[in-house]
């Protein structure tokens, strides 16, 4: 008979949860940004290119503070301001011999308006100290996030160490930096191919998705998930097996993941750029709200760090610019000038007043209003204008290819486009109309609505505010509610209700889009329309008639509601900006359409005009007037038919949430 030896136990030491290492030990694949809706550190990566994550990635980290808010405008807009100004201040005018171009380039330059007059020619020393400026500033910046990202690598591996009971050994750990030198090199470039890492194992041998997840704990992706995807897969990954980045944005959003996960900072308890806690601003705010406090300048003294620097800085720039248009350096821009700026701030701040303080004072602070503003303004306009020169470089290009196969098969258009172009252009859009309606459309509902909206939806989701967290919301209540921890009650500020969180979340997206709007206006204004004080004014007023832009904000939050208080998850992003995009994109396509049948006209006319030169004037001026008021009356149709929407949707939905609210509180009185 066998006897069994009794074998001795090896306790093996404890061992760190088996979660899944990337390159570098980062617990997030580079490739997986926009993977999760609920996410907010994802939009704030795309902003201004990461640098308010990086900002914060760093002061989680070892407690760094950015540099203060002068000093970025500095370095970042007065320096490169001043030197375009002493470029355009220094350059020379150039006579252009035309006799000596040829013939073809003078048709060139006449189909495409190149002016081929005098040209100005900035000095060789200034061009070459801007360029080399920018350059110095990337390769700073590139250089601080590579630290940054050394310095998580380092923490990570000695979390692992402390997680296995060992010591950490500097020269193992000096070996480890070193072997992930190249990743963190080509993490942090201006534009580059990052090795894919999105296909892993766990300790399990269970095969996992690139946010970190089980395929069974997967999470339901959007509209943006699905477009990120698309784009990812169509170009990068299907030609080299990597993942391209551009100005580290993607390496940005990994950091934050990490350092959120090392420090515990996943909820967010305090404002970007000042890192104030909200602890310190919001009691006080909440006061205001419970006393119903209507005066201004209590709300002004409650406000956080953030609102009064933003505030502070808008007052500066407004000062400067006044005492600029005072001093008369630059004729273009006069105290005329500065009149028409202040109507368009007013304006935006007028529509403000009435949607927020007018009606919504209490449901959103005076303080968050500041926030979503400045986010509208200066963060949302930069990411709008990128993406649409990339969605419009893309769509171009497509229909000069489209524009070349027509002509290859059109050999009697092809040989009058060489002879005469400005002439075969007209022919060309008169016989081909179909294609410039095409481009028409992709321009307005894609290039523009679609870009837009999601765009003012980013805006209003990177900003965290206290009024808006999910504990301060008041939700279905669950049986576990329970009355008697008075304790608990008095420490806690009351919930808002289902209603007035809705209001406020309204308040926000609009507060978003009229930022935007007003930046917008600002650009088509100075920018894009002639150096004309009439011009400037009747482009303000033509803009301020149709506010589109704050109106589809609104028709999108009656979906933020839905999805946020009523508990409906099927409404993603795509559904919450679809009326939104339908709308903008109907009106957008009726006004351009309505520009390039005109402009047609307009060609069109210009063969007769130098017989009656005299008279065409004033002719020219009330057919002009004619052509534009289909277009107008069109504009103003689709705003009253987004205002009885939003009207009506929003009434419903308004009795909804006060159904909710009465739950909740029948409920309470049973408990």
């Amino acid at each position: 008979m066998s006897t069994e030896i009794p074998t001795a136990t090896v306790v093996s030491p404890p061992q760190p949860p088996p979660l899944r290492k990337y390159r570098g030990g980062f617990h997030n694949s580079i490739c997986s940004i926009f993977t999760d809706p609920t996410r907010r550190t994802d939009c704030c990566a795309v902003a201004c290119c990461g640098v308010l994550s990086s900002d914060r990635t760093r002061y989680l980290l070892d407690g760094t503070r950015p540099p203060p808010l002068w000093r970025r405008v500095a370095i970042y807009l007065v320096i490169p301001s001043l030197l375009v100004a002493a470029m355009n201040y220094f350059a020379v005018e150039v006579l252009v011999d035309e006799s000596s171009q040829a013939d073809n380039n003078k048709s060139t330059d006449d189909l495409f308006g190149v002016d081929s007059g005098p040209r100005k020619v900035a000095p060789l020393s200034l061009v070459l100290c801007f360029w080399a400026y920018l350059v110095v500033l990337i390769v700073y910046t590139r250089i601080q996030r590579q630290a940054t990202r050394s310095e998580i690598m380092k923490r990570l591996y000695e979390e692992r160490a402390a997680a296995r009971n060992e010591e950490v050994d500097p020269a193992r750990l000096r070996l480890f930096l070193e072997k992930n030198r190249g990743d963190v090199t080509a993490a942090h470039r201006a534009c580059c191919c990052y090795g894919k890492d999105d296909v892993f194992f766990n300790d399990d041998g269970v095969s996992t998705l690139p946010n970190g997840r089980c395929e069974e704990e997967e999470i339901e992706g959007d509209f943006c998930t699905s477009l990120w995807r698309c784009l990812a897969n169509t170009f990068w990954a299907s030609c080299c097996a990597c993942w391209c980045q551009c100005c580290s944005i993607c390496a940005v959003w990994q950091e934050e993941m990490e350092v959120n996960r090392l420090t515990g900072s996943e909820e967010h308890t305090m404002d970007y750029v000042t890192f104030q806690p909200y602890s310190e601003y919001y009691p006080a705010i909440q006061a205001l709200k419970e006393n119903q406090t209507t005066n201004l300048v209590k709300h002004w003294t409650t406000l956080s760090e953030l609102s009064v620097k933003l505030l502070k800085s808008m007052f500066l720039v407004l000062a400067v610019l006044l005492l600029f248009a005072l001093s008369n350096i630059n004729q273009n821009f006069t105290w005329e000038n500065m009149i028409v700026l202040m109507l368009t701030l007013g304006q935006a701040f007028f529509i403000e007043y009435l949607v927020h303080w007018r009606w919504c004072k209490f449901d959103l602070s005076f303080d968050a209003v500041v926030k979503y503003f400045a986010c509208g303004f200066l963060l949302t306009t930069p990411m709008a204008i990128a993406f649409e020169a990339i969605i419009s470089t893309v769509a171009s290009l497509l229909i000069m290819a489209v524009v070349v196969v027509v002509l290859g098969a059109d050999e009697d258009m092809a040989h009058e486009l060489q002879s005469d172009p400005k002439v075969a252009l007209k022919d060309f859009a008169m016989k081909y109309q179909g294609i410039f309606i095409v481009y028409v459309f992709i321009n307005s509902f894609i290039v523009a609505a679609v870009t837009e909206e999601m765009v003012k939806y980013f805006g209003y989701w990177m900003v965290v505010t206290p009024d808006l967290l999910p504990e301060n919301r008041s939700s279905v209540p669950s049986s576990s509610y329970n009355s008697s921890d008075e304790h608990d009650e008095e420490n806690t500020a009351p919930k808002k209700s289902a209603r007035s969180t809705g209001a406020g979340i309204t308040v926000a997206m609009v507060s978003v889009a009229l930022g935007f709007a007003c930046c917008e206006n600002l650009m088509y204004i100075f920018v894009y329309s002639p150096p004309s004080i009439g011009v400037e004014i009747s482009t303000l007023v033509a803009r301020s008639l149709f506010p589109v832009h704050p109106l589809c904000a609104a028709i999108q939050s009656i979906g933020v509601c839905k999805r946020d208080i009523e508990g409906d998850k099927k409404y993603g992003l795509g559904r919450i900006i679809s009326p939104a995009v339908l709308l903008h994109g109907s009106f957008d396509f009726v006004l351009m359409l309505a520009a390039f049948y005109q402009s047609l006209k307009a060609t069109s006319s210009d063969e007769g005009a130098d017989e009656n030169q005299g008279e065409a004037s004033d002719e020219v001026t009330s057919e002009d007037l004619a052509a534009e008021l289909p277009s107008l009356v069109s504009g103003l149709v689709f705003v009253i038919i987004g205002c009885i929407y939003y009207g009506i949707a929003s009434r419903a939905q308004n009795q909804r949430l006060l159904s909710m609210d009465q739950a909740a509180t029948d409920l309470e009185l049973l408990v």
